[in-house]
């Protein structure tokens, strides 16, 4: 593995080369993903490593590891989101090429002739996410304790309305 992780690669060239690369990254400088979470402290660890596949097309595997930290919309408490994310893309051309893909296989286009690593963890840590963060099993928040009486009655809000329609 590479010790040195570039910012911007060229897919084709490293996958000819079948570079590796691994390094972490703080979660606060992820800009996509830091307004999503209720701490940014922390870091992901990433791994990347480039190869072709049997089409000649550079494939990227690659794992990403983080805690991320998230606010639990039942309990209103923070609550850890433990990340452990592999994947394989290839990387292709256009959406004609994109449509060939096998199944086992996410389909990313580089725009330009390259790609910035740091982007496909940010991409990863984002589908990690759950579309509402709830604990499993959590107490409802102090302000949900108060009870509601019930027994006292109360008066029809259309009463009113009934007692005006008689006096015409």
């Amino acid at each position: 593995m590479s010790s040195r992780c570039p910012e911007i690669v060229d897919p084709w060239r490293v996958s000819e080369q079948k570079q590796a690369f691994s390094g972490s990254v703080q979660l606060g400088d992820l800009p996509r993903l830091s307004p999503l979470l209720s701490r940014t402290e922390g870091i992901a660890d990433y791994q990347f490593l480039f190869s072709r596949d049997q089409h000649r097309r550079p494939l990227i595997e690659g794992r990403v590891e983080a805690t991320l930290w998230q606010t639990c919309q039942r309990c209103l408490t923070e609550m850890p989101l433990r990340v452990d994310s592999g994947f394989r893309l290839a990387v292709v051309q256009g959406y004609d090429e994109a449509g060939q893909l096998d199944e086992a296989l996410e389909p990313l286009l580089a725009e330009e002739g390259s790609i910035r690593l740091l982007d496909l963890v940010e991409d990863e840590l984002l589908l990690a996410l759950p579309v509402v963060a709830l604990h499993d099993q959590c107490e409802a928040p102090a302000f949900y304790d108060e009870e509601i009486s019930v027994d006292e009655p109360r008066e029809n809000p259309f009463a009113a309305l009934k007692r005006l329609k008689k006096t015409d």
